[in-house]
């Protein structure tokens, strides 16, 4: 029996098992442990800057089926595609490698370029994305340069659960998740387990052939050029599971055990290229132990393995053709931990203390151009220790203040046959306030000092310009925001904020011999506006919009260049409304305006703007032996808009649809 075959018919046997199991109500939480700061907490150092949460329920309205969609409509954030097809994310003007991406605490990258390809990441066990901008806490340890996002996963509630959920659209895309869980006493156990494959993704009917999306292999000898309909190399395959088993002995003591998985070959759009193996996986132990009324101790380990090769499929290679081989591969791993001390001292002190590690190792093999065996090209490695302290003061009703400092410590350890880079330092001290102006409205500001470790890729890159002399990366962030309250359903938010970037790392120097270096200085600057609203008990609406204003200085001077790929105006709306028959609809809205980016050819242009508009339908079957069932239609794209993102294309309009049976 085929796979193609095979898979359908095991979902279908495991829906069929559902009436089998014990008669309970779904029921799933937020994993707690895996969050650094509890949200849900209210603390202080949360208040005083920007932290924005994608739900569970936020997720599935708006149709997102990985990480990156689930990001698209955050005020402050914009996803965009890379030359390999993957999707990174920028945040207030910050890219991805110079945020700290986790999944449950722990560091989620690929250690040589320190950024994940986050459409890799599908949503079938997130239950909530908490991404954190400005002076996030000490305690998220070094490199939160731009900001924080944590991704936190499902765990068991009160009653047990399973869950089937499949869908298929265009391209022969199919997706088939199970979650189940449930608690035992002391013991609990949460499963995720999903598998997606399809055969990529259609262009819009109003694409037009252009130089521009020349791809880098050759057809009878000529440089091929996308010719619309199905993208080129946009095919993939995602298999995914994510385990926890929890003890808990006493309401004072928890102990979890996660274990996450990625296996995910793909395609590169318009290229040659093909993963042909891309696999990642982590390991954890974290515990949390109460011992009295104000002194509860937290730890976590963890071991992380990333494993991609890319293989070039083209083999009608000429003597200028760019490739530098025929395969390559990267098998790296991240260990680390991290212990926090929570000393509930009342109000007039809340202190926080952290102890972080986490050794980078990259290891690179290559197969040459020339052929033959595979060969090793170098191993990297590099050490980061943090230490940290935060305090929260509440003086009084109405203010309170959170005080904090970092000391972090980056130690290269292997730079293959390169010398080994000196170590790096910094002292980073951050102040945030939160002013309670009455019962509605809340004022808030916060300052403080960010750095970033230049990563494995900057500094030893034979290919890339690597350059062991780099000097860290930093930056005085400054906020402030008011928060208010108009009636019991309409609420917003804005926020001005201010980033004075040093020693901004950057590749300077022509195509092919290109290098990094720190080119000077840069700075970000803009507002944040948030509205919600429930217009009526069945029908909520919430909006957003970023002005981001970017500007590079080098040689001493503002040269008025804006950072590349950073949109000047972005704006998304979002709709939801629940009929009385179990229908509930949703459509989001989305427009991207002025971003910049470097063609081909070193030409700097400004990227198209464009507005899209997806759309979602749900209806409730209602329950029946105990399963709680709906279909659901999911549209992207729906004007079939054609744009590009940097001069890479994007998809046009795309249909999903399914079922999901609860029990």
């Amino acid at each position: 029996m085929s796979a193609r075959l095979f898979r359908p018919l095991v979902w279908m046997c495991l829906l069929a098992m559902l009436p089998a199991m014990p008669g309970f109500a779904a029921d799933s939480e937020v994993f707690s442990l895996g969050e650094v700061i509890v949200t849900g907490e209210q603390q202080v150092v949360n208040l005083a800057t920007t932290v924005t949460e994608v739900t569970a329920e936020d997720i599935k309205q708006r149709g997102a089926q990985t990480v990156a969609e689930a990001l698209e409509l955050l005020p402050g954030v914009n996803v965009a595609v890379g030359g390999k097809g993957q999707s990174y994310v920028s945040v207030r003007g910050f890219e991805q490698s110079d945020l700290k991406v986790l999944i449950d605490g722990v560091p989620l990258y690929e250690q040589y370029y320190r950024e994940l390809d986050l459409s890799q990441l599908p949503v079938d066990a997130v239950a909530k994305i908490t991404v954190t901008k400005g002076a996030s806490s000490v305690l998220y340890g070094a490199n939160t340069f731009g900001g924080v996002i944590n991704i936190v996963t499902k765990t068991a509630g009160a009653k047990p659960t399973a869950e089937v959920i499949a869908s298929w659209g265009n391209y022969a895309t199919q997706n088939y998740i199970f979650n189940t869980g449930a608690t035992l006493g002391k013991f609990s156990y949460w499963l995720t387990t999903s598998f997606r494959q399809s055969d990529g993704y259609r262009l819009s009917n109003d694409f037009d052939s252009d130089p521009m999306f020349i791809g880098e292999h050759t057809v009878d000898g000529n440089p091929f050029v996308e010719d619309g309909g199905k993208r080129d190399g946009s095919e993939y395959m995602k298999r995914t599971i994510n385990a926890k088993l929890g003890w808990q002995p006493d309401q004072d003591t928890s102990l979890y055990l996660t274990f996450d998985y990625h296996n995910n070959p793909k395609g590169v759009p318009n290229r040659s290229w093909r993963f042909n193996e891309w696999e990642q996986w982590h390991v954890s132990l974290v515990g949390e132990k109460q011992f009295t009324d104000w002194l509860r101790v937290k730890a976590r380990g963890y071991y992380v393995d990333h494993k991609d090769s890319l293989v070039e499929e083209d083999l009608t290679f000429t003597a200028d053709h760019k490739h530098f081989w025929l395969a390559s591969t990267y098998d790296n791993y991240t260990v680390g931990g991290d212990l926090q001390t929570f000393m509930d001292f009342g109000p007039l002190s809340f202190l926080k203390v952290g102890l972080s590690f986490v050794r980078d190792d990259c290891e690179q093999s290559e197969i040459p151009k020339s052929g033959g065996p595979w060969e090793d090209v170098g191993e990297y490695s590099a050490d980061t220790y943090t230490f940290g302290i935060e305090d929260e003061i509440k003086p009084n009703d109405w203010l309170a203040l959170t005080l904090g400092a970092s000391y972090d410590y980056f130690d290269p350890r292997e730079a293959n046959d390169q010398p080994v880079p000196g170590s790096a330092h910094a002292f980073n001290p951050q102040i945030g306030a939160v002013v309670t102006l009455s019962e509605n409205t809340t004022l808030h500001g916060s300052m403080a000092k960010k750095i970033s470790f230049p990563h494995l890729k900057q500094l030893f890159s034979d290919v890339s310009g690597g350059n062991p002399n780099l000097d860290p990366q930093e930056t005085q962030s400054y906020e402030i925001g008011v928060t208010h309250i108009f009636n019991d359903r309409v609420s917003g938010s804005v926020a001005f904020f201010y980033n004075d970037i040093k020693d901004l790392i950057d590749k300077v120097g022509p195509k092919g011999a290109s290098y990094y270096t720190n080119i000077g200085q840069a700075h970000t600057q803009g507002i944040e506006a948030t509205l919600g609203a429930d217009v009526t008990d069945n029908f909520w609406m919430g909006f957003n919009y970023t002005y981001l204003e970017t500007e590079q200085r080098t040689d001493d001077e503002w040269n008025g260049r804006e950072l590349e790929g950073r949109p000047r105006h972005r704006a998304n709306l979002d709709l939801r409304y629940r009929f009385g028959f179990g229908l509930t609809a949703s459509t989001q809205a989305s427009y991207t305006q002025r971003q910049y980016f470097e063609d081909n050819d070193d030409n700097w242009k400004q990227g198209p703007d464009f507005f899209l508009l997806n759309a979602r339908l749900e209806q409730n079957l209602g329950r029946k032996w105990d399963v709680d069932g709906k279909v659901f239609v999911e549209v992207s794209n729906i004007t079939d808009k054609f744009y590009h993102e940097e001069g890479f294309l994007t998809p046009g309009r795309t249909f999903l649809a399914g079922l999901s049976l609860t029990y």
